[in-house]
């Protein structure tokens, strides 16, 4: 039996895992959960509070260390786009500032009036959204200057905790792919195009390739965690590349739904597509394990009920997401939609008021109970799957016979039905840790134990559930969803006015 761990860190909690390998099959046992914790710094931008999370990591390792004894090594995958920076002596300088802080606020009309929209997407193939990390390093630049001057390296938020175990300094692949700062047609950071934002290129470290070994744990910290013989391994660090690793597509083809905070809507090919038809699309290029391309959208996800549950929370109402779910599946179907990727609903709090706003905005119901509220934001997200299905099937050139939906979102049963029905596809509910798995798997391969993906999709396969979701024909789809297109350019004209 090999035992590796896993840290997961999402936006919303954290994880550390421990994964065996045994008896050809993949067993996962959670040994710590945490919220991830946010802060304030002295500007007053909402950051990740780095010291209590690695106080959480370490936590867990050493559970895993006391019941499984000798651990072969550590694998780390977190959300995209958030990164620390370190000084000449490996120090973190400061919290990482999370991509939910308002300091990116129109930075992509900001940097696009510099060099040009076509250019931001053209060398590096990513959606433009206002929190990726070239939008928070320009929103440095223009509002921080000063900052520069004690940075020596930016660590993207995986590549900064195995900084902390081990003392790497570099970026593994797929986590820097979700920067906009990489060219994912070469593998390497677009330095020309940061130069002309007034990024300086020295702080960008060398890329590394996912499964490649950092070393060992330093040994303050094997001696803390009770790991004398870990290795830490670069695994496909962004959370998304790792579930794909796990996830057995039926099919060529056949998409996908990481389903978590955000919601990665993708299909994996062999090389980038960028052109204009997926720029306007807003589908983004990241990089996967063995080479391959995430061609995908960041749909925003169940975070729009996450942060419903705190507004309640503060009221006072405390519902749990399987009571939201009922709620959601007792109310009124086809009432109210919102567009789900509008810029608005990406900031924390009052999250309620934004959705009830734009029901105002687009002249639609107005939303008011907790049933209405939750089935707006799933039929909406549903919608928006399946818009996405239909433009990654044109732009990637191959059929969509299915839809693989993985991670937390993969237990929302209302959402995997409507889902198939909005998208008139198949819908295939698990792994729900697809993400923990690819993150082991990874590390397993890396180690030999493992030969390749296609090896670990039959053990993926052996070791898991799955429940298959049919379209239900329900005729009014045709109209709703010309309905809810109709609601999306109502809103975005409003924007560009």
């Amino acid at each position: 039996m090999t035992t590796v761990a896993a840290v997961d860190l999402g936006a919303e909690s954290g994880r550390v895992m421990g994964v065996d390998l045994a008896d050809d099959r993949i067993e996962v046992t959670e040994l710590h959960r945490f919220e991830t914790p946010t802060t304030k710094d002295a500007l007053g931008r909402r950051c990740w509070n780095f010291g209590e999370i690695m106080t959480s990591v370490k936590t867990g390792l050493k559970e895993l260390s006391s019941k499984s004894g000798d651990v072969a090594s550590i694998g780390v995958d977190t959300w995209g786009l958030d990164f620390g920076v370190i000084n000449k002596q490996s120090e973190l300088i400061s919290d990482p500032v999370s991509y939910r802080d308002p300091r990116t606020k129109n930075m992509v009309e900001e940097c696009s009036a510099v060099v040009g929209r076509e250019r931001l997407y053209g060398d590096t193939g990513i959606q433009l959204l206002e929190c990726n990390s070239i939008f928070q390093l320009r929103a440095m630049v223009l509002q921080t200057p000063q900052e520069f001057a004690e940075i020596d390296r930016m660590l993207m938020t995986p590549d900064l905790v195995q900084h902390e175990l081990c003392g790497s300094v570099d970026s593994e692949y797929t986590i820097a792919s979700t920067s906009g700062l990489l060219d994912i047609r070469t593998g390497e950071w677009a330095t020309t195009l940061a130069s002309d934002l007034g990024i300086p290129t020295s702080l960008l470290p060398p890329v590394i390739s996912p499964g490649t070994v950092r070393g060992p744990l330093l040994p303050e910290v094997a001696k803390e965690v009770g790991m004398p013989n870990a290795l830490c391994i670069a695994s496909a660090s962004h959370d998304t590349a790792a579930a794909v690793v796990a996830t057995p597509f039926v099919a060529p083809g056949a998409g996908f739904i990481s389903s978590g905070t955000w919601s990665l809507v993708g299909v994996e090919i062999d090389s980038p597509v960028i052109n204009e038809i997926t720029r306007d699309g807003d589908l983004t290029n990241e990089g996967g394990y063995g080479n391959k391309v995430r061609l995908l959208r960041n749909v925003m996800g169940l975070w729009l009920l996450q942060e419903c549950r705190r507004d309640w929370q503060q009221r006072g109402e405390v519902y749990g997401y399987a009571e939201l779910v009922d709620a959601a599946s007792s109310a009124e179907p086809w009432r109210t939609f919102i567009h789900t990727d509008d810029p608005d609903f990406i900031p924390a709090g009052e999250m309620i008021a934004r959705i009830q706003d734009f029901a105002k905005r687009t002249r639609q119901p107005v939303p008011e109970t907790v049933g209405q509220i939750a089935r707006c934001v799933l039929e909406s997200l549903a919608l928006q799957y399946a818009n996405t299905f239909d433009l990654l099937e044109r732009c990637s050139g191959l059929p969509m016979p299915a839809v693989h939906i993985v991670g937390g979102g993969s237990k929302n049963e209302l959402l995997c039905q409507l889902t198939a029905d909005v998208s008139g596809r198949e819908v295939i509910a698990g792994p729900v840790e697809a993400t923990t798995m690819g993150n082991a798997i990874v590390q397993w391969i890396s180690m030999g134990k493992i030969t390749d993906v296609a090896q670990a999709r039959d053990l993926v396969k052996q070791s898991s559930n799955f429940k298959r979701y049919q379209p239900s024909g329900d005729g009014r789809v045709q109209s709703v969803r010309q309905r809810y297109n109709q609601i999306v350019e109502q809103s975005k004209k409003v924007r560009a006015h």
